[in-house]
């Protein structure tokens, strides 16, 4: 393949450039075994960015993600800030950007990441106060530069504090609430308003950045919420509190039609919320009275009778992916479940929101008896069992003799309870209702 021509070559390495990281690793594993020509050129450009940028969120990895895709309510940076910001800072201080380059392997975490890191946060806040460059004022031009920087003032504190960070989120204890506490009060050494601020750096690296009370909680000695609600981080405990009742919502409203996928994503916000009750009030002394014991009671209620409703309803979901005809008059005027109807083949959208229901349910095992609702569960389970026992056999007598309806539509219909009992049982049943359907139909 010819080489690229100049154009074509910067066209190329201005969107390597500007690719989200994600991208860039994709690209990277799609060129791995590129030889020779363009494609070597443009693997060669792409292997020389990932090492730029490995550099770059090592240095700036205090405020890095900040400067990522986060929730609407979160402190954040546009992502091109930290390009920008990385641009200036090569030009800028070239020799320190070098020399961090150089010292970017693992380091001993005992002594410290090494000083030019630092140094170079340094610079780089100096340079977003008084640019002169035109590098730092581009990074002006996206966002605010004078917030970029008062984070940045933070960065040794931050930097040395995320090593232990998983630690104290995990397995807090006094030592630890300690060195927390230490790293609160130098943050406030800088700056009045350096305390939450240094709280949102930590938290933004966390996988779940709520669970950052917990570390709230430790520097203030697990104070109570009234407390808390007026003191210079209740920001913390307010989203905390709003993203409860955004994931009630979505437990109470989410679309069946999204079949196992959208039950399982509801499953997961209705353990969210067990998780984050519990961890609200281990961190908080709640007060039943006070400004958050009130909403803290009435989200409990909520989100247990969100899933209590969404599990009573998968019987009737169920019962029309599989439907069933009554026997006799009396039977349909008495409101017995019937024989199965297997006149006409399973419709796929009714499958799939009984599949939604069910993989729901299924989910809820981890959080349901912590969240209260745990009885409920598992009377719907028995209920839901008890339809497909029957179910199950009516079918496999169909596609043995043939009698009341298509053996082959029988067989469809047991291959879908069977997925069914996956989740309201477990894999080995299913896989035993599989092979006595294929007996059946060898019959």
């Amino acid at each position: 393949m010819a080489a690229l021509a100049a154009q074509k070559l910067q066209i190329i390495r201005t969107l390597v450039e500007t690719a989200p990281d994600a991208a860039l690793r994709s690209l990277e594993l799609a060129l791995a075994n590129a030889t020779g020509g363009a494609l070597s050129t443009v693997r060669a450009l792409v292997e020389d960015e990932t090492a730029d940028r490995y550099v770059r969120n090592t240095i700036l990895s205090p405020i890095a993600p900040l400067c990522q895709p986060r929730a609407a309510d979160l402190p954040q940076f546009p992502r091109r800030a930290l390009a920008l910001l990385w641009i200036a800072l090569k030009a800028e201080a070239p020799r320190q950007v070098a020399e961090g380059a150089a010292r970017c392997n693992p380091w001993d975490l005992d002594n410290g990441a090494p000083d030019v890191f630092n140094q170079l946060c340094k610079i780089a806040a100096r340079g977003l106060r008084a640019p002169a460059r035109p590098e730092f004022e581009a990074v002006g031009q996206i966002c605010d530069a004078a917030a970029l920087a008062d984070y940045l003032d933070l960065s040794v504190i931050v930097r040395n504090a995320l090593p232990r960070l998983s630690e104290w989120v995990s397995r807090m204890n006094g030592e630890r609430a300690a060195s927390a506490r230490l790293a609160y009060r130098d943050a406030c050494a800088i700056s009045g308003d350096a305390g939450p601020r240094m709280f949102e750096m930590l938290a933004a690296h966390l996988p779940e950045p709520w669970r950052i009370l917990r570390v709230i909680s430790a520097v203030m000695d697990r104070p109570n919420d009234r407390y808390l609600a007026s003191s210079e981080v209740k920001a913390f405990g307010e989203r905390m509190l709003a993203d409860i009742e955004a994931s009630i919502e979505q437990v109470r409203g989410f679309d069946l039609a999204g079949g196992v996928a959208a039950g399982r994503e509801a499953a997961a916000s209705a353990q969210r919320i067990a998780n984050q009750l519990t961890e609200f009030e281990q961190a908080v002394d709640v007060a039943k009275d006070g400004p958050w014991g009130k909403r803290i009671s009435k989200f409990k209620q909520a989100a247990a009778q969100a899933a209590e409703a969404r599990m009573n309803a998968a019987d009737k979901e169920l019962s029309l992916a599989l439907p069933s005809r009554p026997i006799s008059m009396m039977g349909k005027m008495g409101g017995g479940k019937g024989v199965p109807k297997l006149d006409a083949a399973p419709d796929e959208a009714l499958v799939r929101r009984a599949a939604g229901a069910l993989s729901f349910i299924e989910d809820l095992r981890p959080c349901a008896a912590q969240a209260g609702y745990g009885a409920t569960r598992t009377k719907a389970l028995e209920k839901l069992n008890q339809r497909l026992d029957q179910y199950i056999e009516d079918c496999l007598h169909v596609a043995r003799t043939g009698e009341g309806g298509d053996p082959q539509i029988a067989r469809a219909y047991l291959d879908i309870a069977a997925g069914y009992i996956v989740h309201t049982r477990d894999e080995k049943t299913a896989e035993i209702v599989r092979r006595r359907a294929v007996a059946a139909m060898a019959a």
